[in-house]
């Protein structure tokens, strides 16, 4: 616990100012789970370490982030891994808002948003690997260095989102493009840059300069976690 609460001091540190803080008097906590996991996820079957995923956040921010900056990502990643309720506690903010489309008000004009955001997604995965994976996927893709999208209006709103290519023009949709074809025509952009966009069987997708490729792939493997180039 002692820990727990150094890394909250050294976080707030930080001013993170286009990350505002949601207005929870327009918000509803709901949850739709009637209990949630007790245990929390295991590293045993995958046996990763801290450093493998500091790596990942390095070789994919490091044009954007400093090393402090760095660090500090990679403990609040890491903790939402380990204990997903204690970072819903913790790092309250961060799990609201890193949820997709968390601002979407229903019929009834109302933001209804699961209390426990982490917690939910561990207890409603199968296992480990399959919550990590969402987790990491969906906290890289708050800080602008990964995305998500299953169909390809969606992929380019968030390739738009996305750090290394949140300033340059895209292609606009055809009518048979899905996830793949158009990652496939953003790498006709970015690769004269040195850079390549890669996805999974599951439509995560994150964007890396091509001399550390093989670093990144190497390292998703180890969340047994495998891109391809579209």
């Amino acid at each position: 616990m002692k820990n727990i609460l150094m890394l909250f001091v050294v976080v707030m540190a930080f001013n993170y100012s286009s990350w505002s803080q949601p207005d929870y008097a327009k918000i509803r906590f709901h949850s739709k789970i009637k209990e949630y996991k007790k245990a929390k996820p295991s590293m045993k079957e995958l046996e990763v370490k801290k450093n493998d995923l500091f790596n990942i956040i390095t070789l994919l921010g490091n044009s954007f982030y400093t090393e402090e900056e760095i660090e500090d990502m990679s403990e609040k990643v890491w903790l939402s891994l380990i204990d997903p309720k204690q970072f819903d506690y913790v790092f309250k903010d961060i799990a609201v808002r890193s949820i997709p489309n968390w601002d979407k008000k229903n019929f009834k004009g109302e933001i209804v948003i699961e209390p426990n955001p982490f917690l939910a997604l561990w207890t409603l995965a199968d296992n480990e690997k399959t919550y990590f994976q969402s987790a990491i996927g969906q906290l890289l893709t708050f800080y602008g260095l990964m995305g998500y999208a299953e169909d390809a209006k969606n992929t380019k709103i968030a390739v738009n989102k996305m750090l290394y290519t949140k300033t340059t023009k895209f292609r606009p949709l055809r009518g048979n493009d899905w996830t793949n074809s158009y990652l496939n025509s953003v790498n006709l952009v970015i690769n004269p840059k040195n850079l390549t966009v890669h996805v999974s069987a599951k439509y995560d997708f994150f964007i890396c300069k091509d001399d550390v490729k093989d670093e990144l792939l190497a390292l998703y493997e180890k969340f047994d976690w495998h891109f391809i180039t579209p």
